[in-house]
């Protein structure tokens, strides 16, 4: 889609960084406020603070059930203490897995946005290609040196790339699988 005359046309990095913050803030506003609160968990669990809280409260536990000044609650070998941080352990575990759920299918999102923008700038360049070939052979411009300016200036097919893509990788895996 062109731009009508007189319209800027182009977009400054600046603009585009801030398109793509609009974006992903969007995303962010549509997520559950649930999977928000999930989120932020599984990001705390990652942070020097949370180990030293952990601690802190692993260590305010034992202290205080090892006073002999009043009656224990939770004795050694402390089961209780165990308990709970074996239940803390499966609970944060799936807090870190949605957080990490999220950022795949964010960073999923953005590979996609990523490929399609490499596509039209592909076709932009094999575009230009083609008109600097037309211009060349117009002027008579030798490129004999070029060894292969029609392939460079040709479509590229994105389903033979996926297909030859697979054909290599299945064949690393026979050869990984064969040399093991």
């Amino acid at each position: 889609m062109r731009a009508a005359a007189g319209d800027k046309t182009e977009t400054s990095p600046a603009e585009n960084i801030d398109a793509i913050l609009r974006v992903e803030k969007q995303d962010e506003e549509a997520i559950a406020v649930h999977h928000r609160i999930f989120h932020w968990i599984g990001w705390f669990v990652g942070t020097v603070q949370f180990i030293v809280l952990q601690c802190a409260f692993v260590l305010c536990w034992i202290v205080f059930n090892l006073n002999f000044v009043h009656q224990a609650f939770d004795e050694y070998p402390f089961p209780l203490l165990a308990m709970i941080l074996a239940l803390e352990a499966v609970l944060l575990t799936s807090c870190v897995l949605i957080r990490q759920s999220t950022i795949d299918q964010t960073l999923e999102r953005r590979d996609h946005l990523e490929l399609q923008i490499n596509l039209l700038a592909e076709r932009e360049a094999t575009r230009s290609l083609q008109i600097l070939q037309r211009i060349a052979k117009r002027l008579d411009v030798d490129d004999a040196d070029d060894c292969t300016p029609d392939e460079l200036a040709r479509e590229t097919s994105v389903d033979q790339i996926a297909h030859d893509l697979r054909e290599r990788e299945k064949k690393k895996k026979i050869e990984a699988s064969s040399g093991s």
